[in-house]
């Protein structure tokens, strides 16, 4: 997704015993988010719930959202 770009997650697909850190940082269905850069190795910055997470590629991966105007 294109920096600057909001979106609204649709679907977090992770194992049972991440998607509870995951939700408690507010990745979680339903939540807002705007990518506001790329991390280190292949990653993504993102504003969600007023804060800035850097996540690895490989989770990213695992984040299903729809881009919202």
């Amino acid at each position: 997704m294109p920096r600057l770009k909001r979106a609204r997650i649709i679907k977090v697909r992770v194992a049972e015993q991440h998607s509870l850190r995951l939700s408690e940082l507010g990745i979680r269905a339903g939540a807002n988010l705007a990518v506001v850069g790329k991390g280190g190795m292949g990653g993504v910055v993102i504003n969600i719930s007023g804060s800035r997470l850097a996540v690895d590629h490989r989770s990213a991966g695992c984040i299903e959202v729809e881009e919202i105007a």
